[in-house]
């Protein structure tokens, strides 16, 4: 692999230079709404230039991001970017509260806000912009402002799940960014001819790469509706009408995808990439099947070494789902539990080396010492490194396999979880002595955290959901809490995990007769409900959400009804017909409407 050219200068610098070639050409597009590369650097100057001027914006500083409206969020983090400052994107589906301590931790200078989000920002005394109000009335230039951060400032901060109840914030510098799509633009050969498809959400830290690798390489990039970002054929009916040429997805969201993609709907298509969370070559194999002429490639890489460390390019014939080699500016140690170099077919524990970590996490000197720093051993070079957690197995070849996490931190739908963050919320509640969790795999739906609480009855789940709920974000939200007596332990004195299978399995088994469908429809329903949710016990009038439902699972949903039943639904009908008694008057209605059609 060719060792991509070192690009100097800023984020925001990187995309000035695409402006200036082709200023005319499409950066964004947005529902039908087509923005051009010189219109979208002159708005974002003008929100630049007010944020330096008028909220006082420099270097280092944050500007917090709490919008709704995609082409909103591109212009908020550029602008905060050509002020000098540092963006940080926060998902306005969050609960307040998760809002809340992120800005706290953050400290911004600034917070970019939307009116339909406001309340995420009743607390936030500094200096306000709410965009869909104040940008029509903005009388600052449309020029670049004059440079103020240089390549070792802050460009963004992300966060992700903390075992202490607060997200870590992890504080990435300019170049550290900028040699990653330096790196994934020469690798992929991205340029003005392409379009990607923006899937990850801007708190989610591969939209880093997703967002500027197409801004910074003259390429459209198509923003979906937020609401529809789950919604199978309205993403294939946007990779056809608008010649989609490659997206970045978690596997969890493509293998929903891929059931209903072909090389016929997808003929622009040349390269997807899959990250965020480990997978299995039954995907791999399904990708190549369906669409044997678009590359797949694995992405490995945690926030603190700037989105990507290694890649592998898939093939249908791989007999293990590889995470690859490291990319340029990368180095790669893995070393047994004594911190010797493991030799190749051993497995030990990643460590990231290299000019494109993290300058460390915001605020958290202690966690940052503790995950930074420069090993004594002389292996190591004297150089700075990042314990990511993970164990590897090394390959003959120096290709690297994903074995599973040393701690206890779990990816649910591409985001890291500390387990220990949703125990923290849960023990919040006084009635709660203590808790254990335990990830359920689940192959029709995404993986489920199971929360088993020590000292609540039955009668206090409800309020423990609720506490949950307002204290985490919702994939984090446990999508069973069962009370025990005690936690079950092996005889090594450790958590009993089998053990706690079965408890999980006793207490959502079909509890009184079986549901009795009063249609063809209901039990067609039934079935895929319990396809879904098992091992749980499913009646008519259950609530899918409440049984641990969520965007995904209403992607299986509405994939099964079709499969079985021949009706489409809108991704929006599983979240208004809740149960399968609604949801069957709902198929039921559509099937009569289209009997009566001529």
């Amino acid at each position: 692999m060719a060792i991509a050219p070192d690009k100097p200068g800023t984020l925001h610098q990187f995309f000035e230079e695409s402006v200036r070639k082709a200023p005319d050409s499409i950066a964004l597009e947005y529902e039908g709404e087509c923005i051009s590369y010189g219109e979208l650097n002159r708005r974002a100057n003008k929100l630049a230039h007010y944020l330096r001027d008028t909220a006082g914006v420099v270097p280092d500083d944050r500007v917090a991001i709490l919008v709704r409206h995609p082409p909103s969020v591109v212009i908020g983090m550029l602008a905060a970017l050509k002020a000098g400052g540092a963006y940080v994107a926060l998902d306005p589906d969050n609960p307040p509260a998760v809002t809340h301590r992120i800005i706290e931790n953050t400290s911004p200078r600034a917070l970019l806000v939307e009116s339909s989000a406001a309340a995420g920002a009743a607390f936030f005394s500094g200096a306000l912009f709410v965009t869909d109000v104040m940008s029509a009335t903005l009388d600052t230039p449309d020029t670049d402002p004059a440079p103020l951060s240089t390549p070792t400032d802050l460009a963004y901060v992300i966060h992700t799940s903390g075992t202490t109840g607060t997200p870590k914030a992890t504080a990435v510098e300019h170049h550290s960014i900028v040699k990653t799509l330096t790196w994934r633009n020469a690798y992929y050969g991205f340029g003005p001819d392409d379009t990607t498809l923006a899937m990850p959400r801007p708190s989610f830290d591969s939209s880093v790469a997703d967002t500027f690798c197409a801004l910074t390489s003259g390429a459209r990039l198509l923003l979906p509706a937020r609401d529809r970002i789950t919604d199978r054929r309205y993403l294939i009916g946007l990779m056809e009408r608008r010649e989609v040429s490659h997206f970045l997805i978690t596997p969890a969201l493509y293998s929903r995808l891929l059931a209903g993609m072909s090389a016929q709907s997808t003929k622009a298509l040349r390269s997807i990439t899959i990250a965020g969370e480990w997978f299995t070559s039954s995907l791999v194999r399904e990708h190549f099947s369906r669409l044997p002429d678009v590359k797949l490639l694995n992405e490995y890489g945690p926030s603190e070494n700037s989105v990507c460390s290694t890649v592998h390019s898939l093939d249908a014939s791989d007999p293990h789902v590889l995470i690859g080699k490291p990319i340029d500016h990368t180095e790669v140690f893995v070393v047994d539990e004594e911190g010797e170099p493991v030799e190749p077919g051993g497995t030990g524990e990643l460590y990231l080396a290299g000019a494109r970590l993290a300058r460390g996490y915001l605020g958290d000197p202690e966690l940052t010492e503790g995950s930074f720093f420069v090993p004594s051993s002389p292996r190591f070079g004297g150089n700075r490194v990042y314990r990511t957690g993970d164990i590897v197995r090394v390959h003959e070849d120096g290709n690297l396999q994903f074995v599973e996490r040393r701690d206890q931190q779990v990816k649910i739908r591409g985001r890291r979880v500390e387990l220990g963050d949703v125990a923290e919320a849960l023990t919040k509640d006084d009635s709660v002595d203590h808790v254990v969790l335990l990830r359920r795999d689940i192959t029709s739906a995404t993986p489920r955290l199971v929360a088993f609480v020590v000292g609540p009855t039955a009668s206090d789940v409800e309020r423990l959901r609720a506490t949950a709920q307002e204290s985490l974000p919702d994939y984090m939200v446990p999508s069973a809490i069962i009370p025990v007596d005690a936690v079950p332990v092996t005889a090594h004195g450790k958590v009993d995990e089998a053990a706690l299978a079965a408890l999980y399995s006793d207490a959502t088994s079909p509890a009184g007769p079986a549901p009795e469908p009063a249609s063809p429809v209901e039990s067609a329903l039934l079935t895929i409900w319990q396809k879904i949710f098992a091992p749980l016990g499913v009646g008519l009038d259950d609530d899918f959400f409440e049984l641990g439902g969520d965007s995904l699972s209403v992607m299986d949903l509405v994939a099964d009804v079709e499969e079985s039943l021949g009706v489409q639904l809108d991704n929006s009908d599983p979240y208004t017909g809740r149960t399968i008694r609604s949801l069957a008057l709902v198929i039921e209605n559509r099937q009569n409407s289209e009997v009566g059609k001529p």
